[in-house]
């Protein structure tokens, strides 16, 4: 099964393919072009046609709503007129799902002046924004983000793949529930109330 994985949710802009549940490319961008502008031109640079692909899997945040919204678009339109399987998958759940680390953990990402977080002790709690309220264990995010943490221990990555893991995500969730998720179901994330 070959599977094209999309995460627009910052300026790091990535997408993947994953094969038979293993990562074939990775291709991962911090650019101050625009997502559209971004999007298509790297796809056909890289010759990688939708019609390739066996399913598909996209990011829908936390992250800028824009350029998250354009990658879900992307990627719902595309499932739908293939007529192939769709899976959405959420930042702050693959940073926790995908860190081993023995320890409860709290994955974080800043988005403008925001910090979105979760809690993972024996579950991951719902994504909530962080208004100063103590939390303990290990703050989890990326070395953009290292003026800030919600915990007293961070752990950060340089660089981490979301749409690769995304992608081994959609790959296993496909296994058993080979329909994909409802097309029409999949949203961007949205936490804050509209203005």
């Amino acid at each position: 099964m070959r599977i094209l994985s999309l995460d627009t949710s910052f300026s790091f802009f990535n997408f993947s393919i994953i094969e038979d549940g293993r990562v074939q490319l990775l291709h991962y961008i911090d650019s101050s072009k625009k997502t559209l502008e971004n999007l298509p031109k790297l796809l056909v640079d890289m010759d990688v046609r939708v019609g390739d692909f066996d399913a598909f899997a996209v990011s829908v945040g936390v992250g800028y709503l824009t350029s998250v919204r354009i990658g879900v678009t992307f990627m719902k339109t595309t499932a739908y007129l293939l007529g192939k399987p769709i899976v959405s998958y959420e930042n702050l759940f693959i940073l926790s799902k995908y860190t081993q680390l023995r320890t409860k953990k709290v994955p974080f990402l800043r988005v403008s002046t925001n910090t979105f977080y979760r809690v993972e002790d024996d579950m991951l709690s719902d994504i909530k924004i962080y208004k100063g309220e103590t939390l303990e264990g290990v703050g989890i995010s990326l070395e953009i983000f290292r003026d800030f943490s919600p915990t007293d221990e961070t752990f950060l990555y340089q660089v981490f793949p979301f749409s690769a893991y995304g992608g081994i995500y959609a790959y296993q969730f496909l296994k058993e529930h080979p329909h994909g998720e409802d097309i029409f179901k999949i949203e961007p994330v949205y936490v804050k109330p509209p203005l």
